[in-house]
C-alpha cells in the first residue's frame, strides 16, 4: 500500500528532520509568488542557513524582498541566496535562465521545483514563438527547465546526494476519459473558438502532458532511474494565480465575483500548502528516493512507478481493466505506464512518445 501524506504537524516534523551532510542546491521556478514563494521560504527555514537557493521569477523586486526575509545564509558552509529574472512565457528566456543557473551553481542541482503557471480564462492567445499561451506557461517552460537542468541533477546523484524534480500542477486527474488528444497536440490544430473552451482545453492538456513528460523515453524518469520525479496537485490555494483563474468577463462576470467571495473559505494558505509540498519533495524513509510519483490534491501518493533500469517506452496505448471505487461508487480505467496500471496517470506509452516528440519540436530541440 502506498504511504499516505502526513498530517500538517507530521509534515513539519519530517521537514525539520532534513539535515543533509552536503549543502543542498534548490531552484524554485516561480519562487517569487504563491506556492513557490512559500516553499522557498520554508526550505530556507528548515535548512538553517545552509543551502544554496535560487529563485526564478518574473518579478525581480519581489525576489529581493523574499530573500531579505530568509535567515542569513552561512556562507562558510556554502549557504547562498540568489535570484534570476525570467518571463517563462518564452522558451528563449527559459534557456537564458538555465544558462544563468548553470553559471551560479557548482555543477549540481539537488531540488528543482516548478510552480510557475498561468490561470487566466480570458487571455488565451499565442506567444511570439507560436505556442499556446497557457501551455507555454504551464507546460513547455517546465519541459525546458527539466531538460536543461537534468545533467546537474545527475551530477548531484553521482555524488550520492538527493536529486528530485517536482512539478506542482494538476496531478491525479488522468483517466482514459480525459485521454490526451493526440490529434490536437499543442492546442493549435483544432479551431480555437471560445476563450473559455480554449483555456479549459489547455488546462487539461497541461496536466496530462506533465504526466507524459516526467515518464518519457529520452530524458526523464525512465532514462534516469535513480532520480525522483513528482507531479503533485497543490489543492485549492489562496494565491494571486488562483484568483486570476476566475477573471471572467461579460455575462460570466457575476460568477467570477461570487467565486472570489467564496474562495478564501475554500482555499488554504500558501504556507500550509508549502509544508505538504515540501514533505513530498524532501527524502523520507517511507518513500523511494527515485522513480515517478503522482500525488493527488490531498498530497497522497496516487500512484508510483520505480524504474529498475533505463527503458524505452513503446507504442502501447492500452488501459487497465475497470477499477471500482467503493467510496464514490465510480468506475474508471487506469492508464498504463510500461505495462503497469497507474491510477490518476494521464498518459499511455504511446501518449508519452507522441507528447515527447511534439514537445521537442515545439520547444526547438
Amino acid at each position: 500500500m502506498l504511504p499516505k501524506m502526513p498530517s500538517l504537524e507530521d509534515a513539519k516534523t519530517l521537514n525539520s528532520s532534513f539535515n543533509p551532510a552536503y549543502t543542498p542546491v534548490a531552484v524554485f521556478i516561480g519562487g517569487t509568488s504563491g506556492v513557490g514563494e512559500a516553499m522557498a521560504e520554508a526550505f530556507a527555514r528548515y535548512t538553517q542557513r545552509k543551502a544554496h537557493i535560487i529563485l526564478v521569477g518574473r518579478n525581480e523586486y519581489a525576489a529581493k524582498d523574499i530573500i531579505a526575509r530568509f535567515p542569513k545564509p552561512e556562507e562558510g558552509l556554502g549557504g547562498k541566496y540568489e535570484s534570476i529574472a525570467c518571463d517563462v512565457r518564452l522558451m528563449a528566456n527559459v534557456r537564458a535562465a538555465c544558462a544563468e543557473i548553470r553559471a551560479k551553481v557548482d555543477g549540481r542541482v539537488n531540488f528543482l521545483v516548478l510552480t510557475a503557471g498561468y490561470s487566466s480564462m480570458v487571455n488565451v492567445g499565442l506567444t511570439e514563438e507560436g505556442l499556446d499561451l497557457r501551455l507555454a506557461m504551464r507546460y513547455y517552460q517546465r519541459y525546458v527547465f527539466i531538460r536543461e537542468l537534468l545533467p546537474l541533477m545527475r551530477s548531484a546523484k553521482a555524488l550520492g546526494q538527493d536529486a528530485h524534480a517536482m512539478s506542482v500542477l494538476g496531478a491525479g486527474l488522468g483517466t482514459p476519459k480525459r485521454a490526451l488528444d493526440l490529434d490536437n497536440l499543442g492546442n493549435t490544430i483544432k479551431p480555437r473558438d471560445g476563450r473559455v473552451s480554449v483555456a479549459m482545453r489547455s488546462m487539461v492538456m497541461s496536466s496530462g502532458y506533465t504526466d507524459a513528460m516526467l515518464a518519457p523515453a529520452q530524458h526523464f524518469a525512465s532514462q534516469n532511474p535513480d532520480i525522483a520525479f513528482t507531479h503533485i496537485h497543490p489543492g485549492i490555494v489562496n494565491t494571486a494565480g488562483m484568483r486570476a483563474s476566475v477573471d471572467l468577463d461579460g455575462v460570466l462576470a457575476p460568477l467570477a465575483w461570487l467565486i472570489n467571495c467564496i474562495l478564501p473559505w475554500l482555499a488554504v494558505h500558501p504556507s500550509i500548502c508549502a509544508e505538504h509540498m515540501l514533505s513530498a519533495l524532501l527524502p523520507s524513509p517511507k518513500t523511494s528516493a527515485s522513480g515517478l510519483f503522482i500525488r493527488t490534491k490531498a498530497g497522497d501518493i496516487c500512484s508510483a512507478h520505480t524504474f529498475k533500469e533505463r527503458i524505452d517506452l513503446g507504442d502501447n496505448n492500452e488501459t487497465a481493466s475497470l477499477i471500482y471505487l467503493y467510496k464514490c461508487r465510480l468506475t474508471f480505467k487506469q492508464c498504463m505506464l510500461n505495462g503497469v496500471a497507474m491510477k490518476g496517470y494521464g498518459a499511455s506509452d504511446l501518449g508519452v512518445k507522441r507528447v515527447l516528440e511534439h514537445s521537442e519540436r515545439a520547444t526547438g530541440y
